[in-house]
């Protein structure tokens, strides 16, 4: 019996034994891992070294030529102020009434009268566009009794129906007869909301705008660089930042309405200036 006990003590020694070996392994594995991971490469910096130093060698390059880096970014603008040629208005011919079929048919009659008078006045079809139309109910709020007390209620009490139509005048001698012809056409049916002048040929101007701003934009470039005691270079980009645009000018809104029999001074309006401008960017080399 004893001995089969002492067997059995020395079996459990072995294995014990075994065991502790190969934790010893495994934790030298491990520490010799670490210390190949942190052990310095020498080679790797070395190589980052030299690229690091042949990344400023264009910077020394153009150095050696005595051109700058970057260059000087201007932006300049341009811009002419012409005579108008064209007018265009808008109209809104408007009725309110009890039902929507008669305030529908009121305003017809008279958005057909205005457009009738106009083109009389050798204003083209082409030249007048209806641009809006729209039909609402006028409500008021009424108040009602019943079995509960009282209380009140959203009621519609009329209907209003509107036309908007816009008219392009291209002789500007006849704006004023236009707009007053309209005017009596429409009777107390009408609203003239604004006028807008603008000009009909803003492409023939681009060239000559284009123009003056790439001088303008050489000259401020200069202008800075001389002041520095450098050289302007050549020209490296240029960009339009915007295309010719016309500024329109406008006249006062009118509120204005006659009939038919009354008498009234001819109106008159002055155009005035149109102002096409441009804007451009642009970036030249410096020298020393």
């Amino acid at each position: 019996m004893r001995l089969k006990i002492l067997k059995y003590k020395h079996t459990l020694l072995y294995i014990f034994i075994l065991l502790l070996t190969s934790c010893t392994n495994d934790v030298t594995d491990s520490t010799n891992a670490s210390d190949r991971l942190i052990e310095p490469d020498f080679s790797e910096i070395i190589i980052s070294d030299q690229l690091s130093e042949s990344r400023y060698l264009p910077s020394q390059s153009l150095q050696s030529n005595s051109l700058l880096p970057h260059g000087i970014n201007v932006q300049a603008n341009s811009s002419i102020s012409v005579p108008a040629d064209l007018a265009s208005f808008n109209i809104k011919v408007k009725s309110r009434e009890k039902t929507v079929t008669e305030a529908r048919e009121n305003t017809a009659r008279y958005a057909n009268r205005v457009v009738d008078a106009i083109k009389k006045l050798n204003i083209s079809e082409d030249d007048i566009q209806t641009t809006s139309f729209n039909i609402y109910p006028e409500t008021r709020w009424i108040e009602k009794k019943d079995d509960f007390g009282t209380y009140s209620e959203s009621t519609i009490i009329a209907y209003s129906v509107e036309n908007s139509i816009n008219v392009l005048v291209r002789n500007l001698d006849d704006l004023g007869k236009v707009i007053d012809e309209a005017t009596i056409a429409g009777e107390n049916q009408i609203q003239i909301n604004s006028i807008n002048f603008s000009i009909s040929n803003i492409n023939s101007y681009e060239k000559k705008l284009r123009e003056n701003a790439a001088i303008n934009a050489k000259n401020k470039a200069q202008t800075y660089v001389e002041s520095l005691g450098l050289k302007l270079g050549n020209l490296n980009y240029l960009n339009e930042i915007s295309s010719p645009i016309a500024t329109p000018s406008y006249a006062p809104r009118m509120e204005i309405a006659m009939s038919a029999d009354s008498q009234y001074t001819p109106s008159t309006f002055i155009p005035g200036d149109i102002e096409i401008s441009i804007s451009i960017q642009a970036n030249f080399e410096i020298s020393r």
